[in-house]
């Protein structure tokens, strides 16, 4: 079984934004594959943009996770 690491990490290579910098991953496609994989980690009032942003959430998550992105980082 894979780890949340490497699931995430998976996404990131599937779209060619794996050494990106965080401010520029903006592909639709590949933000909708990420909120699909942590939708169940976010409040339901970020899930639905009322509380809080899901892009903001899911960059936290992916500077959280150590992954291997660009230099400069939110």
């Amino acid at each position: 079984m894979k780890s949340e690491y490497d699931t995430v990490k998976s996404i990131l290579i599937k779209h060619n934004a794996l050494n990106l910098d965080i401010d520029q991953i903006d592909d639709t496609i590949l933000m909708e594959d990420l909120y699909g994989h942590f939708q169940e980690q976010m409040p339901y009032g970020t899930q639905k943009a009322r509380t809080g942003d899901p892009d903001e959430f899911i960059y936290d998550a992916l500077e959280d996770m150590g992954l291997p992105l660009g230099e400069q980082q939110l």
